[in-house]
């Protein structure tokens, strides 16, 4: 566990998502959870020789953080749409039924979900005080549609989830891109009174990444907008997601990963933007 600042820890041992942690007068919030219940134990049980666990905040309602926290015993905190979104889903999870380029798409099936749902939510703002301190939690949609951040003020720091991701291309399929570009606009004054930033994918992240990410999305914009006026999604998209890749430096499985990633998140954009079924 790596110490940012005197009350907030970051965490990337475990797959999939950076873990954060926020103490303050003996109480912690932590921010995401493992998706295998065993690191969750662990990361628990870490927590607690630190301070006393009160809360989790669950950023968005994407499986690679959700999907532990069914066995998390304490108030889930989230943003109402990720909390009614999850609620229509399954209570058992099967990775490889959709798989989306997600740590997730290896689980076999796993049942309790519903007991992963948060169940403090809020829809614009919500600030929790813990002994004299207090942590403020802000909707800014564009990931997804209740997507969130972290904001602890008193040692400038906010937890971003997927709003800036860097090594590898976020996962578009439940995007709004246009509600994502604004955030982005938003994260730019606020990094500008010198916060700490940490993005779920790759920890600490510079302000240059920002406007890297905003640029990403603007192509993928531009391309969406293509494929609405063509209506040719098959023949075309394979060229598109090899555009994208281009911004990134990846080999392996990793590209071939970023690959199913960028590949059904379009799938799943064109589909919701233009109302068409994709095979």
């Amino acid at each position: 566990m790596r110490k940012i600042t005197s009350d907030v820890y970051i965490e990337n041992k475990h797959p999939a998502v950076y873990l954060g942690l926020i103490v303050i007068h003996g109480e912690a919030l932590l921010v995401d959870c493992p998706i295998r219940l065993e690191d969750g134990r662990t990361w628990l049980n870490q927590v607690s020789d630190i301070a006393k666990p009160r809360y989790t905040a669950l950023l968005d309602h994407h499986p690679d953080r959700v999907i532990g926290a069914r066995d998390i015993r304490m108030p889930l905190v989230g943003h109402q749409a990720t909390s009614q979104i999850m609620s229509m889903k399954s209570d058992s999870f099967k990775g490889s039924a959709h798989p989306i380029g997600a740590d997730t798409d290896r689980l076999k099936r796993v049942t309790g979900i519903s007991r992963a749902i948060p169940n403090l939510t809020f829809t614009d703002e919500m600030t929790i005080r813990m002994g004299a301190g207090e942590v403020q939690f802000w909707h800014r949609p564009g990931p997804t549609e209740g997507a969130m951040w972290v904001v602890y003020q008193e040692q400038e720091v906010i937890f971003l989830g997927d709003a800036v991701t860097v090594a590898e291309p976020p996962f578009i399929g439940d995007a709004n891109i246009d509600a994502w570009l604004e955030t982005l606009d938003a994260l730019r004054s606020v990094e500008g009174q010198s916060f700490q930033m940490v993005s779920s994918r790759d920890g600490l992240i510079a302000r240059e990444e920002i406007n890297r990410m905003a640029r990403f999305l603007r192509k993928v914009r531009v391309r969406m907008e293509r494929l609405g006026e063509l209506q040719k999604l098959d023949s075309e998209i394979e060229s598109i997601v090899g555009e994208l890749l281009e911004d990134y430096e990846l080999t392996g499985s990793r590209k071939e990963r970023a690959r199913l990633r960028l590949r059904v998140g379009l799938e799943d954009l064109y589909q919701k933007l233009y109302d068409v079924e994709v095979d």
